[in-house]
């Protein structure tokens, strides 16, 4: 009785000493460059209030989308060359005579331009 109260006990203590590991959600992960063609990332710049959107076409072109500020009335669209890295997410982007930076981390492609930083959602 007393060697299986001292193996239970030795059981319990091992069991208790494991830790459990999760996995790391993908969404922060850079993508691969091949996923990204086709998709469309659209969002709101909180310094113009104008809709943009960037509709990546293949690996080196993207459509860059501008609307009027709460409408839906073009201001200017643009096919633009972009650089994207795998390993870090980084994406840069020509849009007229500005250079456009930012990072794609899961749904999320966070630009920087002329007037500030904002946040695009994958569709």
């Amino acid at each position: 009785m007393r060697t299986l109260r001292f193996i239970g006990m030795a059981l319990l203590a091992v069991v208790l000493c494991v830790s459990f590991a999760s996995c790391s959600d993908d969404d922060d992960e850079p993508q691969n460059p091949s996923d990204l063609i086709g998709t469309v990332w659209t969002g709101t710049s909180p310094y113009t209030n104008y809709e943009i959107e960037v509709n990546i076409k293949n690996d080196s072109k993207c459509i860059v989308t501008v609307y009027e500020p709460n409408s839906t009335t073009l201001y200017d669209q643009q096919e633009c060359s972009y650089l994207y890295s795998e390993t870090t997410g980084v994406f840069t982007c020509e849009y007229g005579n500005d250079k456009i930076t930012g990072k794609i981390a899961g749904n999320t492609m966070e630009l920087t331009d002329q007037f500030g930083t904002y946040t695009l959602q994958k569709q």
